[in-house]
């Protein structure tokens, strides 16, 4: 990690103002990383506001440490501190974390599973079709909407009659989005 913050702090004292920008947000990330202990402890036994300080100070890190960390984070007491982890969790962009937000579909709180589905329609794998179609018979209009975007996205087959039934009973948002799937749906 040494010689990690000596290369971050050589460029900040260079010329080039982009270079100097970079340097500062990565020597963030790499004193956010040493500082990963004492995060993990906000967000095992600290009040909710220092649990989300924590959650969105770890954002941006990579690695299993910190899935580890936000997956506990999602299963908090605290509707606002399970939304922010599965939020973050969303943002990672890494395989590893679907089993904790499909997980997060059967949260009681309907915001964390509105940001549990945006989170898992960032992802283009086929393997999320199926816990995504089970949205679609949620009772929130929000959950609804949010999962049939991220379904129509993948121009699946399977979806089709989802798409079909949207199409003629739908709202107008719900509507519009079955009309274009089907109009991109594979054979």
């Amino acid at each position: 990690m040494d010689k990690r913050k000596e290369a971050l702090l050589q460029a900040l004292k260079g010329s080039d103002s982009e270079h100097r920008q970079i340097a500062a947000n990565a020597l963030e990330k790499v004193e956010a990383r040493e500082r990963l202990p004492q995060f993990a402890e906000r967000i095992a036994t600290g009040e909710m506001l220092d649990k989300l300080r924590a959650i969105y100070a770890i954002g941006d890190l990579k690695g299993q440490v910190i899935i580890d960390l936000l997956v506990g984070a999602a299963k908090d007491k605290s509707e606002d501190v399970r939304s922010g982890a599965v939020r973050a969790l969303g943002d990672m962009g890494d395989t590893r974390v679907f089993k904790a937000l499909v997980e997060a579909l059967k949260d009681e709180s309907v915001m964390v599973v509105r940001n549990a589905v945006e989170a898992l329609g960032k992802y283009n794998d086929s393997r999320l079709i199926g816990p995504l179609m089970g949205m679609l018979k949620n009772k929130d209009v929000g959950v609804l909407e949010m999962a049939l975007e991220a379904i129509s996205a993948y121009g699946d087959k399977r979806s089709e009659t989802a798409m079909l039934f949207f199409a003629a009973k739908g709202n107008r948002a719900l509507k519009a989005t079955a009309l274009r799937a089907l109009g991109s749906m594979d054979g």
